[in-house]
């Protein structure tokens, strides 16, 4: 369990939730909006989480969102990944290019 002051450190702050639609980033959502915090979800995914929180619809490979999502952000997690099994995973991962 997470202790009661650590929950209650987001309260009123910002969140940032990369991934926030998947099986952890569904939980961690709804963990910092219990908490209190302002929490904005993005994800490729087209699913409501939360009517509570912000859902951005978006790639993580732009540059240019990733710097426009996090803007005023207190906190960032990072829960975003590629989607299927961990072999998917790992071949996908030696082609991913981050554009600047």
């Amino acid at each position: 369990m997470i202790k009661d002051e650590v929950l209650r450190s987001f309260a009123g702050r910002s969140a940032l939730v990369t991934g926030g639609t998947g099986l952890i980033g569904r939980q961690v959502v709804d963990l910092l909006v219990r908490a209190g915090a302002a929490v904005r979800i993005v994800s490729l995914d087209r699913i409501v989480v939360s009517d509570k929180a912000a859902h951005v619809h978006g790639d993580l490979t732009s540059f240019e969102l990733c710097r426009e999502i996090t803007r005023d952000m207190d906190f960032v997690f990072h829960l975003a990944g590629i989607k299927g099994s961990a072999k998917v995973s790992e071949s996908g991962s030696r082609s991913i290019r981050v554009r600047q």
